[in-house]
């Protein structure tokens, strides 16, 4: 079956209206009922591809996992921008906690999209089965990746039992004020979203594979995310090792690695969202002028050691000696124009590796070997590290997680799940916002407030 790419034209309001007017002009009464808006496979189409548009939201989870951790410090040029949430002043208001319900909207807007669009697909005219079946793929993965980005951020640790998960979405209804439901039972929606989704989707190999739509294989590393998320450390194996072991995306070295971060190639991409014209996420660390509004910390940039690929990559330095991020920073478009790269097989290296130190029954060697060939692609000289435990091998991970997957949104995370600190350096940031205590409030961020005031079946995360 013949994979088609989805033109995801983020954040650039013209170019989106121009590629899915239709879309938009369903939501105009006058023009279309609820019996005419879909009515060709073309219309389902261009609801699709509005729904992996809206999956650009992603880019607030990099945003605020950089402000709220110890990757980030406030940039050179910083006239204000981001410095509530860089000193855990935020709340639940659009004035002071703008940057951390950031997401909440979007990713109920992705799920709104999704849910309009689904119950439609099998009504059309036009279209074979296989189309039919891939866009309902396509649309139950990005339902479930949606739900899992509501879940990370807006929710305790992992917990089936606890009763302030969020409100599971899988119908469209404009007037509808859900509860939140239990974490277990947002967990075991999205689960199914993903399995059906990966049914329903085709299998790919290393020449249709595409980066911009989902495939059975990108699939499989989102669950396997997912499954590390949950602790489920055998399924977290099985479901990375499926994306490795394929050998469509393998790791890379030296310049093919530092020209994935100049969207010179799609080496190691997994899923990516496109920023055709946009600075959507180069545009959040630096400005015009080539002003840093949001610098790497001290603590990040001070982690690599000589010969890492990845610190000309990731940090660079202007003549007034400060650095920036590197990571967004311009491609042959233009100046901050990147693409944001969502999932990637340094990423399921880095899962399997922690979850053999995890497991019930861990195998430290293979989670060692699966450290150690990561940074081998990353370091040159590199030599084979030993580790005589799961606690050092486990630690090493993090470290490397932290090294390897700044500014792509995970670090905040990382430390959450795993009930850790925040522990800025003492050069990045004054003492009194130094440090985030691993039981602190702030580790889950607040539903917006006026989510709350529409919804009074919506209950607040605790203190806030």
């Amino acid at each position: 079956m013949k994979l088609r790419k989805y033109s995801l034209c983020l954040l650039s309001a013209a170019l989106l209206f121009g590629s899915c007017k239709k879309e938009l002009n369903q939501n105009d009464p006058q023009s279309f009922s609820d019996e005419n808006a879909f009515t060709t496979i073309d219309h389902v189409q261009y609801g699709v591809n509005a729904a992996f548009g809206r999956y650009s939201t992603y880019a607030t989870d990099v945003y605020k996992n950089a402000l709220t951790s110890d990757e980030a410090k406030i940039g050179a040029d910083n006239a204000g921008s981001g410095a509530l949430t860089y000193r855990y002043q935020y709340g639940s208001d659009n004035t002071t906690g703008n940057d951390v319900i950031a997401g909440y909207y979007g990713y109920y807007s992705l799920i709104d999209q999704v849910n309009r669009v689904l119950p439609n697909v099998d009504k059309v005219t036009g279209g074979t089965e296989g189309r039919k079946s891939e866009l309902k793929g396509q649309l139950l993965g990005l339902r479930g990746i949606a739900h899992f980005g509501l879940l990370q951020a807006f929710c305790k640790n992992y917990n089936p039992s606890d009763p302030l998960g969020v409100a599971i979405m899988t119908e469209f209804n404009a007037a509808a004020k859900p509860s939140r439901n239990t974490m277990g039972e947002v967990m075991a929606q999205i689960q199914a979203d993903l399995d059906s989704a990966k049914n329903l989707l085709p299998l790919v190999t290393s020449t249709n594979f595409s980066d911009t739509v989902f495939n059975r294989l990108n699939v499989a590393a989102y669950q396997a995310r997912i499954a590390l998320y949950r602790g489920d450390f055998d399924a977290a194996v099985s479901y990375s090792s499926e994306v490795i072991n394929s050998g469509i995306k393998p790791l890379v070295s030296g310049g093919e690695y530092a020209g994935i971060w100049i969207d010179n190639n799609t080496n190691e991409s997994l899923f990516r969202i496109r920023f055709l014209q946009s600075v959507g996420i180069g545009g959040l660390w630096t400005g015009s002028g080539n002003s840093i509004t949001i610098a790497p910390s001290d603590k990040l940039f001070n982690s690599y050691t000589a010969g890492d690929v990845r610190l000309a990559s990731f940090i660079g330095t202007n003549a007034a000696g400060n650095h920036y991020v590197n990571k967004h920073y311009a491609s042959s478009r233009g100046a901050r124009i990147v693409d944001l790269k969502a999932c990637r097989t340094a990423e399921m290296y880095l899962i399997r590796a922690e979850a053999y130190a995890r497991k019930s029954s861990p195998d430290l060697a293979a989670g060692a070997a699966d450290l150690n060939f990561l940074r081998s692609k990353r370091i040159t000289g590199y030599v084979d590290e030993t580790f005589t435990n799961t606690t050092q091998l486990f630690n090493a991970v993090l470290f490397e997680r932290f090294k390897e997957l700044c500014f792509e949104g995970f670090r905040f995370y990382d430390l959450k799940r795993n009930n850790l600190p925040v522990e800025r350096s003492s050069t990045d940031a004054s003492s009194q916002w130094q440090t985030l205590p691993a039981n602190s409030h702030l580790f889950v961020y607040p539903i917006p407030r006026d989510a709350i005031l529409a919804n009074p079946n919506t209950i607040q995360n605790s203190g806030y």
